[in-house]
C-alpha cells in the first residue's frame, strides 16, 4: 500500500497519533444536554465517562497494532437468535 492511500485503510503510523485525552464527566453531560435534550445526573455522566475512556483505552491500543494487509481470522460466528 503506498503512502497516498493510507487516510483510505484507517491506518496511521503509530508516531502521528496523540496521546489520548480523557473524557471527562462534565464533556459527557454537556454532550447529552446538546446533543440529546437529556441531562445526566453526576453518577451517570461519571459512568458514562469511564466506559469511554475504557473504549477509548482499547482502540489506542488496537491502533497500534500493525497486523499488516490480510484481515485477521473470524474468531467468532454469529448465530442467529443470540444476543
Amino acid at each position: 500500500m503506498n503512502a497516498s492511500n493510507d487516510h483510505f485503510s484507517g491506518r496511521r503510523d503509530t508516531q502521528d497519533m496523540p496521546e489520548k485525552i480523557p473524557v471527562t464527566p462534565e464533556t459527557v453531560a454537556a454532550i447529552a444536554l446538546q446533543l440529546l435534550g437529556t441531562p445526566l445526573t453526576e453518577s451517570d455522566a461519571a459512568a458514562a465517562a469511564g466506559m469511554l475512556n475504557a473504549l477509548a483505552a482499547d482502540m489506542h491500543a488496537f491502533r497500534k497494532m500493525k497486523p499488516g494487509d490480510e484481515e485477521p481470522a473470524t474468531t467468532y460466528a454469529a448465530v442467529e437468535g443470540q444476543p
